[in-house]
């Protein structure tokens, strides 16, 4: 199933804390077959979220692209490329 939302650091912070949690499991345990790949999932959510965070905080405002931002000619007085 896929999960469409518009802002994923939801999903970024529940891959980071299922990741870590068994993986503390594991450390606790004492059993490398849950704690060694539990332990890069953790290290990816952690990933994850610094991209998320990093990308996040340039998109603040959305902005609608202008007609100087258009690379076709003569699209200058069109209204949405249209």
């Amino acid at each position: 199933m896929v999960n469409c939302v518009e802002d994923c650091g939801e999903n970024s912070g529940f891959v980071f804390l299922c990741g870590t949690s068994w993986f503390v499991y594991g450390l606790l345990g004492h059993d490398p077959f849950v704690a060694v790949p539990n332990g890069f999932g953790c290290a990816l959510g952690a990933l994850q979220l610094i991209l998320y965070f990093f990308y996040k905080a340039g998109d603040t405002k959305k902005q609608q692209p202008t007609a100087e931002d258009s690379v076709e000619p003569g699209l200058e007085n069109s209204v949405n490329g249209v």
